[in-house]
């Protein structure tokens, strides 16, 4: 009898196995066929033979929303402040409303690298390198713009200490890029339902409960950080590998598993929700400025922000326009006009071109014309200044590109126990 309990418990034991191996099977083969899951998404190979240009144009919309939020930012270049002070509301609430609209493209940015990566287990340590090459090159040439033309003293430290990469998303993107093959292999062993229910305790955990929390103390006044479930010092308003991680998540997910939308109609209702969150945001901050900012409402890891950001990429991702040249190539400038970006804004301010305060205060039109001219003109100029400085460290960056730091097998299955263990 004992013979055949044991019999049966190993029966039992390698039908599990093996079951848990197709299951796995399946998993990993669904990352290799994502393109083809979805008959809505662009297929590279069956649609045109170059590179899909949905996501790149997403790439570049989110550029420029980043150049958004620092135009209307009242401690950067300060539209929202100039627009406030002149008292036109329609002016204050179409800034007001860009600046709600283009919170969500730090979020974008990392879901695309999920979306992309949530398949791979081979980083790059070469990457990590550029990345932060591209910075300190950047970063140093700003401090001497602004030597050159905002008055700023010129030292030989202060030149130093500018070509150190300081950017909170370049560090914690290569800390998420490095420690990616490790969150791939652990979705790659979770089937649908338990990727989903990760995904839903992550939510609550980082991301309700850090807006219910933020709003309460904006509107309290009190401190309270001591009850945050990201950091002893508060949530961070997104600016967290905590947050970074999760919108990952949410970009392989919707790699991994993509949804069947047989009507475009549907795909619309997801601009149609990214409209309304923005509104909805936009009127909140509007009656109560206390919840304005990234430490309120409008923090990156804010529920609404999430939604907001995950009904724009998810129309992208099933937007078909085949592959754009002209489209591919300023995409390609995208992280060095994320860095760049403040210089031609400055060199408008100092050689008298735009008259920031004065269009901003001048109403709605001369608010938007002013609004279009920084928006272009800074994408333009560091585009272009990118693709220059890209090819003068090439020969650099080339050198170490391929240098991996580890890789191993995502797919994550269960071993066999040794012989003569149950």
């Amino acid at each position: 009898m004992t013979r055949n309990t044991v019999g049966t418990s190993d029966e039992k034991d390698n039908v599990d196995e093996n079951s848990l191996k197709n299951q796995n099977k399946e998993e990993v083969n669904s990352v290799k066929k994502m393109n083809t899951t979805n008959p809505m998404m662009l297929s590279e190979n069956r649609r045109s033979p170059g590179r899909a240009s949905n996501i790149e144009l997403l790439r570049i919309l989110c550029t420029l929303m980043v150049i958004s939020l620092h135009v209307m930012n009242p401690t950067i270049v300060g539209g929202l402040k100039f627009t406030r002070q002149s008292g036109s509301i329609p002016a204050y609430v179409l800034t007001n409303w860009i600046f709600c609209a283009s919170i969500v493209a730090v979020d974008i940015f990392i879901m695309i690298s999920g979306y992309f990566m949530i398949g791979k287990s081979k980083p790059k340590l070469g990457k990590v390198f550029n990345l932060l090459l591209i910075c300190s090159v950047y970063k140093g040439l700003q401090y001497l713009v602004m030597v050159l033309t905002a008055g700023k003293t010129f030292s030989w430290i202060g030149l130093l200490t500018s070509l150190i990469p300081r950017s909170y998303y370049i560090w914690l993107y290569c800390a998420l890029y490095l420690i990616s093959p490790y969150i791939n292999r652990i979705v790659c062993g979770m089937n649908r339902r338990q990727y989903q229910r990760l995904l839903l305790v992550g939510l609550i955990l980082f991301s309700v409960w850090p807006m219910i929390m933020d709003c309460f103390r904006k509107l309290t006044n009190l401190g309270m950080t001591d009850i945050s479930t990201i950091s002893r010092d508060g949530n961070g308003s997104g600016f967290t590998l905590v947050n970074f991680i999760l919108c990952y998540l949410i970009g392989g997910y919707l790699r991994k598993y993509p949804r069947e939308f047989r009507h475009k109609s549907t795909c619309l209702l997801e601009l149609l929700i990214f409209f309304i969150c923005s509104v909805v945001t936009c009127v909140i901050t509007f009656f109560v400025p206390k919840l304005s900012g990234t430490a309120g409402i409008l923090g990156y890891d804010t529920i609404i922000v999430i939604v907001q950001a995950v009904t724009l990429f998810d129309f992208f991702t099933r937007l078909d326009i085949g592959s754009r040249p002209v489209i591919n190539f300023f995409a390609k400038a995208s992280f060095g006009v994320f860095l760049l970006h403040p210089i031609p804004i400055q060199l408008l301010r100092y050689f008298h071109i735009v008259d920031i305060k004065a269009m901003f205060g001048g109403g709605v039109i001369k608010a938007s014309l002013c609004f279009l001219i920084l928006l272009s003109g800074a994408y333009l100029a560091s585009a272009l200044f990118d693709s220059l400085v890209r090819l003068i460290i090439k020969p650099v960056s080339r050198r170490w590109s391929h240098t991996r730091l580890f890789q191993f097998d995502p797919t994550f299955v269960k071993e066999s126990p040794p012989s003569g263990q149950v």
